[in-house]
């Protein structure tokens, strides 16, 4: 009888452990969402406080260095530097 009693038992905490081991991968999903969500509002954010300064955001930031870069090396290959002799 005393085995009985602890197979039923053992039964019933594998059955709770797989209820918390997908509680917990259900958890882990959430959290990745969240942390999606809170990446995407916090450049929205950016872009509103960019935008209410007056300033350029980050994305426009980056294509004007682009752009500088590409407008150097067309002054580089037109121009190139002459070595003094």
């Amino acid at each position: 009888m005393n085995k009985v009693i602890q197979v039923d038992r053992y039964t019933r905490y594998v059955d709770e452990i797989r209820e918390l081991k997908d509680r917990n991968a259900d958890l882990e999903k959430l959290n990745q969402r969240l942390a999606e969500q809170l990446n995407e509002l916090h450049g929205e954010y950016l872009e509103l406080r960019y935008t209410m300064k007056g300033m350029a955001s980050q994305v426009e930031v980056l294509g004007l260095r682009k752009k500088i870069l590409e407008l150097q090396n067309k002054l580089h290959l037109k121009y190139p530097p002459r070595h003094k002799q």
